[in-house]
């Protein structure tokens, strides 16, 4: 039971992380990432983290394998659109 709450949080995580990268803010839920922004512009790499915890957390084999090389791979994509945007536009 406690290994399926760790997935599900994973992948929750995981979710939320994959619509801040698409951030529309003419949809729905435009709203709600914009206020998960203005927490923190660190925001993603938080939910990454607690993401990759919570699956390592979570249940055993291929899905955490998934879950964590997806995690790491939206990280690295995010850390290479933070130091772009702070070092690259000046």
């Amino acid at each position: 039971m406690r290994h399926t709450i760790f997935s599900s949080l994973s992948i929750f995580c995981l979710l939320l992380t994959l619509l801040m990268f698409g951030y529309d803010s003419t949809k729905g839920y435009g709203r709600f990432l914009k206020f998960l922004n203005d927490i923190s512009m660190l925001m993603p790499f938080i939910l990454g983290g607690i993401g990759i915890v919570s699956a390592l957390l979570g249940i055993k084999g291929e899905f955490r394998f998934i879950l964590v090389v997806l995690h790491s791979f939206l990280l690295l994509l995010f850390l290479g659109i933070y130091i772009k945007a702070l070092y690259g536009f000046s």
